[in-house]
C-alpha cells in the first residue's frame, strides 16, 4: 500500500480521467472495506461514474471523427501540419545559420529543447483528436514562456500564422462535432475540470477524517487516497523523462504501452493503468 503523508496531495499532477477512475474504484472498495462514512464512499463513487461518462463521451467524439469527415477539416488540418512543420524548420535553421553560442542560436535551442522537443511527424501524423491536445499545449507553452525567444529570431509573423492555422484547425473540428450531434472539446475539458475538482473535495474529506500524523491516521488515509497517490507518482516520473513536456497518456490494459489513440472498449470501464 502507498503511504499517503498529511501534505501528499500539496504539489499534484493534472491526471486523465481514465487514471482518476482507475483510483477512484480501487479507493471506492477500499473505503466501503474499512467502513467509511458514506460521503467519502459516495464522492468515490462520483468520481468512478464522472470518469465513465468522459469514456462514453470521448467515445462519441473518437468514432464520429473517423465515420465522417468534412473535407474543410482535411483542408485546416493539411494547413496546420504545413505551417507547424515550417515553423519548426525555420527554428532549426536559426540554429544552424547562428551557431549555437549566438543569441538566436541560444532562443532556437531554448524552443528546441523545450516545447518543440518532439518529432514533427509524431505531431503532424498523430489523429486529429491528439493533434488538437499536443498542439495546444505546444503553442500554451511556446506563448506562456518563450515569447521572447519567438522575437529574439524574428518569427513573431510565422508564430501568429501558426496560431491562426490552428485556431481555423480547431474551429472546423468543433463544426464537425457539431454536425455529428457529438460531444465538443470544450465540454470534454469542462467534465475533465469538474472530475479534477471532485477528486480535491474526495483528498479534503479524507484528510478531514485522518488529520494526524499518528499511525491509524496514516492507514486510514493510505487505504484511500494512495491509488490516486500512485497515478501522481507516475505522472511525475513521466513528466521527468519528458522534461515537464507531452501530454500524459493513457495506458493499454493488456499490454501497459503508452496509447495516444485508444478507443475505449464497449464495456462498463474505461482502461485501467497497469
Amino acid at each position: 500500500m502507498r503511504q499517503v503523508p498529511q501534505n501528499e496531495f500539496f504539489s499534484s499532477y493534472k491526471l486523465p480521467p481514465s487514471r482518476f477512475g482507475w483510483a477512484a474504484r480501487r479507493a471506492k472498495t477500499a473505503a466501503q472495506e474499512q467502513g467509511e462514512p458514506a460521503s467519502i464512499v459516495g464522492c468515490a463513487d462520483e468520481i468512478v461514474q464522472m470518469c465513465k461518462r468522459h469514456t462514453d463521451m470521448r467515445r462519441q467524439r473518437m468514432l464520429a471523427k473517423r465515420t465522417k469527415v468534412d473535407p474543410a477539416v482535411a483542408a485546416s488540418d493539411n494547413d496546420l501540419d504545413r505551417c507547424f512543420s515550417n515553423f519548426v524548420e525555420r527554428i532549426e535553421m536559426e540554429l544552424d545559420d547562428w551557431g549555437p553560442d549566438s543569441p538566436r542560436g541560444q532562443a532556437a535551442g531554448r524552443m528546441l529543447d523545450g516545447p518543440l522537443h518532439m518529432e514533427v511527424f509524431s505531431v503532424t501524423n498523430a489523429t486529429r483528436e491528439e493533434q488538437e491536445a499536443i498542439t495546444r499545449v505546444i503553442l500554451n507553452d511556446l506563448a506562456a514562456h518563450h515569447t521572447a525567444d519567438i522575437q529574439t529570431c524574428g518569427l513573431e509573423a510565422l508564430f501568429e500564422l501558426l496560431e491562426e492555422k490552428f485556431a481555423t484547425f480547431c474551429e472546423q473540428m468543433s463544426v464537425q462535432a457539431e454536425r455529428a450531434a457529438v460531444p465538443t472539446y470544450a465540454q470534454l475539458q469542462e467534465l475533465e475540470a469538474e472530475i479534477q475538482a471532485k477528486v480535491v473535495e474526495l483528498v479534503n474529506r479524507v484528510n478531514g477524517r485522518y488529520p494526524t500524523a499518528s499511525r491509524a491516521d496514516l492507514v486510514g488515509r493510505s487505504a484511500v487516497l494512495g491509488p490516486f497517490a500512485i497515478q501522481n507518482d507516475r505522472a511525475a516520473a513521466f513528466y521527468k523523462q519528458n522534461r515537464n513536456a507531452g501530454v500524459l497518456p493513457d495506458i493499454d490494459p493488456d499490454t501497459g504501452e503508452n496509447v495516444t489513440d485508444p478507443v475505449p472498449t464497449d464495456d462498463d470501464h474505461e482502461p485501467e493503468p497497469a
